[in-house]
Order: C-alpha cells, then sequence, then structure tokens
C-alpha cells in the first residue's frame, strides 16, 4: 500500500495552480492563447442561456492541414504545467491540432472540486461546444474529425457530449459533431446515457474519487448495442495516474492521487490507436 502523504489543502493548491500558470510561458512557442464563446444552452421554454467567455490554448502540426483536432479538458483543479505539456507534445507530434480549454480563468475559479461540480459541469459541457465550434472556424482543423479527451470532471463533461440528447441541447453555428472521446477516469456514476460515438474510458482499480467499479456497472447496463465504449482497468492504480506531477502520491481533497508511468505510458498508447482508429 503507498505510503499517505497529507498537504495542506492550500499549499497543494497554491502549488497545483502555480504549476498550472507555468504552462503559458514554458509553452509560449508552441501554445496560443484564444478565446471564444461557450455555446448557448436551449431552455425548455424556448429561451436560450448565452455561453460564457472562455479562454483556451491552441497548438498545431506544421504545415496547413486541414488536420483532425483534439480538444482537451482538465479536472476539477485545472491541469499543471507538466501535464499540458506532455499533452499537447503527444497529440501535435501524432498530427492533432490541440485546443486545451481553460474553463476557470475567466470564471474566477480556483478550483471546483469540493461542491457544486453539476453545476460546472453543465457550464464545461458548453465550453466544450464553444470549442468544437471554434475548432470548425479554422482553415487548418477538419471539423469533421474532432475528438474529446478529459481528466477526471473533464472526463465527466466527456461522457455527456458523448450522451444521445447532448448536441440537441446547445445551439450550434455549424453542424460539427464530435466523433469520438477518451476520458481519463471520469465520473460514470452521474452520467445516464449510453455513449452514442467511441469512447474510451482508461481507469485506475484503486481510484477512490471516480470508482472504477461505476463505470462497470454503467458499462454493463448500457449493453453491447451502439457505438464502441471500451474500458481499461488498471491494477493496482490510483485517481490522476496520468500526472507526472503526482510522484510521489498525496492527498487531495480527501483521495489519493498518484501517478503510475506503467499505467500512463500505456494509457497513451492507447489514446493513440483510439484516436487513429476513429480520427483517421
Amino acid at each position: 500500500m503507498p505510503r499517505t502523504i497529507t498537504f495542506p489543502i492550500a499549499i497543494v493548491l497554491t502549488l497545483w495552480c502555480a504549476a498550472r500558470t507555468l504552462v503559458v510561458d514554458a509553452l509560449a512557442g508552441p501554445l496560443e492563447r484564444v478565446e471564444f464563446e461557450g455555446a448557448s444552452q436551449r431552455l425548455i421554454s424556448g429561451g436560450l442561456i448565452p455561453g460564457d467567455r472562455i479562454q483556451g490554448y491552441l497548438a498545431k502540426p506544421e504545415g496547413t492541414g486541414p488536420f483532425p483536432a483534439v480538444i482537451g479538458l482538465h479536472g476539477c483543479a485545472g491541469m499543471p504545467d507538466t501535464t499540458k505539456r506532455k499533452l499537447v507534445d503527444e497529440l501535435v507530434g501524432w498530427g492533432y491540432v490541440v485546443l486545451l480549454v481553460d474553463s476557470f480563468s475567466t470564471r474566477g475559479i480556483e478550483h471546483a472540486c469540493t461542491g457544486g461540480g453539476f453545476d460546472v459541469t453543465g457550464k464545461r459541457t458548453s465550453d466544450a461546444y464553444g470549442a468544437l465550434a471554434f475548432l470548425a472556424g479554422q482553415t487548418f482543423v477538419d471539423p469533421q474529425r474532432v475528438a474529446a479527451v478529459g481528466f477526471s470532471q473533464g472526463a465527466w463533461v466527456t461522457l455527456l457530449v458523448a450522451e444521445a440528447n447532448s448536441f440537441e441541447l446547445f445551439v450550434h453555428p455549424s453542424n460539427s459533431r464530435f466523433r469520438a472521446v477518451v476520458a481519463f477516469y471520469p465520473l460514470c456514476i452521474a452520467v445516464a446515457g449510453r455513449p452514442v460515438i467511441p469512447t474510451l474510458i482508461l481507469i485506475g482499480a484503486l481510484d477512490d474519487w471516480t470508482p472504477a467499479a461505476d463505470c462497470s456497472r454503467k458499462i454493463d447496463a448500457w449493453g453491447a448495442d451502439g457505438a464502441p465504449v471500451e474500458q481499461v482497468i488498471y491494477p493496482g492504480v490510483h485517481h490522476s495516474f496520468y500526472y507526472p506531477e503526482l510522484q510521489p502520491g498525496r492527498t487531495m481533497f480527501g483521495h489519493w492521487l498518484e501517478y503510475n508511468e506503467e499505467a500512463a505510458t500505456d494509457a497513451t498508447r492507447r489514446m493513440r490507436e483510439f484516436l487513429k482508429r476513429h480520427l483517421n
């Protein structure tokens, strides 16, 4: 069993948010700061809830394209520097345009890990569709080949945009839709509808924040009909296993988080194969 290291929340958040800030300078070359509007949400009454102004960070392969693209969705405490750099380098190296959505900065949110998750994820679903519309307007992006990759709370959002009725709940300036989603340790218990696009779930067997058993039960209940839903459960692996910053592991918000190089390497390979299969 891992040795428990518990940091005061204030110290953890200070270090984590500082790491999030560093990425802009560390990746000033390949990343371009962009802004876009979240998608407006339709109300049953016929009205609309306008989307918020959102920031993101854009990177692309060399050349004019059009390239397939991936929208990255961070967790409830954002995404730290090393992980951003790792994800961008991998995806751009594989030939994808990458748009990392920052759902917190323009809203003045430090983290959304201790409450209000359902409200935040509703807004973040709007952000995801706004990011999709933004990419659809770029000449170097093929709007028919866009996937979402999310982590923890962001992975929850990827499963929401994969649901059958999700697209119709928002206003879309183009007819672009997500082609596939990759969900790293999502909160499966909060998801109702079966994904209608290819879905890959990557999760640790010892995850005590978003338990793998919840995802297994959902997949069993959904059945085998429809778009493929793949799940990989890594034995002995905890929440946030993809984040290199989390070595050694530590307790955050009452949950054990720990990087696992073997699981992260395998998940990267599976993500690459999955995206190639469904976007190329």
